[in-house]
């Protein structure tokens, strides 16, 4: 006991004279200077005041601005599981503002593998996210009244901020188009994406077998006019008038499927590319993010004859002989392969000038990086209302609201699935029909006996070029991206999230 009350004794006699040494050196050298002496003086504040007027012209601006900033720059690595601002209030009583699983805020990434998974030398936990003067800011109404006045909103923000900011834990995709490891489930604020490169592809795609399919063509055989048109019923299994493809003429040259001939004719992969161009993305609670790229060019469609046959039927028989026939886009022999090398519009079939309005839908949650070059801000406001220096169209809205103020580079988007064309492919048998309601497909006398004899007609129609204002609808939903939208774990060791 004896030794701790002197161990006391001694720490207030050091502490008494740290005060009183402190003082005197204080006395001794600090000058008292005049108001005229102070303003020459320049300098640097650790804490800086700021205020914006009332745009009284702007009622999203009307307001007074108050800001405290810190002159600084501040480093932050932060791990968040679960970022869930403003749930049930004023936007009602489902759903969150600001939904986010598995928060990760870092320094950017100085490298990329192969598939563009971002990598960081150092170990991304090992680096930080820089805010450079950090400040805190309060939207005042009626600021000159002390009777009236009110807090309308503040925001969290910095002049500059340089980080990588990651939601989930996993680049997957499950039966309801989420990602199992989490991700962005709602959001609010405003993001300009940058212009990004796209590089897509199609399913193959069997064309001309459902009543969606149906083509038209005028075509001319023995002198005589007629209109063919598929019979889907005739290759539709179930229906009365099916006929099993094994035993139509021709069967041998059918397209096969797993080593058995299918009616229809098979529409190849096609590799869509294209930019999406900047583009605001903004609103509340928001889950999906929507976008439209119009007059997309889709690559030259090449048929040859052993990408398959349709069944068709004609309005009127040839000679009271024949009234159907099973129909070849190619002159036989020819392959897919072989007319996309090779024009040949004598013998090949080519749909050209083709042109998709692509809609993309994509669920938030399967976006997982976002990449910080410039300022953001993090605000709750009662009304909507626009902060100082923002982008005039980050109009922040009542509630939580997260805003970035520069266009963000995703890198690219490359779906790792192809894109469904069964909604595509109804869309250009309309242009096919409305092709060859002016373009005939004259049957040589060869041909023309042939058929009456059963014999398929193999016929390249050459260059289908479809109308320049002919627009297909094609639909990008929920597809799963490549590593540009891995997320990488801001753990050290093998943890995914910590």
């Amino acid at each position: 006991m004896m030794k701790k009350g002197i161990k006391k004794s001694i720490l207030t006699s050091c502490l008494l004279m740290s005060v009183v040494s402190t003082h005197t050196w204080a006395s001794e050298s600090l000058v008292e200077m005049t108001d005229t002496e102070l303003s020459a003086i320049q300098g640097q504040a650790l804490l800086s005041l700021g205020f914006t007027a009332p745009n009284t012209a702007n009622p999203l601006q009307n307001y007074g601005y108050y800001k405290l900033g810190l002159e600084a720059k501040m480093e932050l690595n932060a791990n968040i599981r679960a970022l869930q601002l403003g749930c049930g209030g004023r936007n009602g009583p489902d759903g969150c503002d600001i939904d986010m699983e598995n928060v990760s805020l870092s320094g950017p990434p100085d490298g990329k593998l192969a598939d563009g998974t971002p990598t960081w030398s150092k170990g991304r936990a090992n680096t930080s996210a820089v805010l450079t003067n950090p400040f805190v800011e309060f939207a005042i109404k009626n600021p000159n009244s002390a009777s009236t006045r009110e807090i309308a909103g503040f925001r969290l923000s910095a002049e500059e901020i340089l980080g990588y900011l990651t939601a989930g834990t996993r680049n997957d995709i499950d039966g309801n188009g989420l990602s199992t490891g989490g991700g962005i489930n709602t959001f609010s604020g405003f993001i300009k994406v940058g212009e990004t490169p796209v590089n897509a592809f199609t399913q193959d795609a069997m064309f001309g077998t459902t009543p969606e399919d149906i083509i038209y063509a005028k075509i001319r055989a023995l002198g005589l006019d007629r209109v063919a048109f598929t019979n889907s019923n005739k290759m539709t299994s179930g229906s009365g008038s099916y006929e099993n493809p094994a035993g139509a003429n021709g069967s041998e040259n059918l397209y096969h499927y797993n080593g058995n001939p299918i009616w229809g004719i098979n529409v190849p992969r096609q590799e869509v590319q294209f930019n999406f161009p900047e583009t605001i993305v903004t609103g509340s609670r928001m889950k999906q993010l929507n976008l439209v790229v119009k007059d997309v060019p889709i690559p030259t469609i090449a048929i040859g004859a052993d990408n398959g046959g349709i069944a068709m039927t004609l309005d009127q028989s040839i000679l009271g002989l024949v009234d159907e026939a099973t129909f070849f886009m190619g002159a036989k022999g020819t392959t897919g392969a072989g007319c996309a090398a090779v024009i040949n519009k004598t013998n090949c079939s080519y749909i050209t000038n083709l042109k998709a309005n692509v809609q993309v839908k994509q669920n938030f949650n399967l976006i997982h990086n976002l990449p910080i070059s410039s300022g953001g801000y993090l605000a709750l406001q009662n009304t909507a209302l626009q902060w100082p220096g923002v982008d005039a169209a980050d109009i922040a809205q009542p509630g939580w609201w997260l805003s970035f103020k520069d266009p963000l580079d995703f890198g690219a988007l490359n779906p790792t699935t192809g894109i469904p064309m069964q909604d595509v492919l109804p869309q250009i048998a309309t242009f096919i029909t409305d092709y060859l309601s002016n373009n005939r497909i004259d049957l040589s006398l060869g041909e023309a006996f042939g058929a009456l004899f059963g014999t398929p007609i193999y016929k390249g129609i050459g260059d289908v070029r479809l109308a320049d204002d002919a627009r297909a609808v094609m639909v990008l939903e929920n597809l799963l991206l490549d590593g540009h939208q891995k997320p990488v774990a801001n753990c050290f060791g093998g943890l995914k999230f910590c």
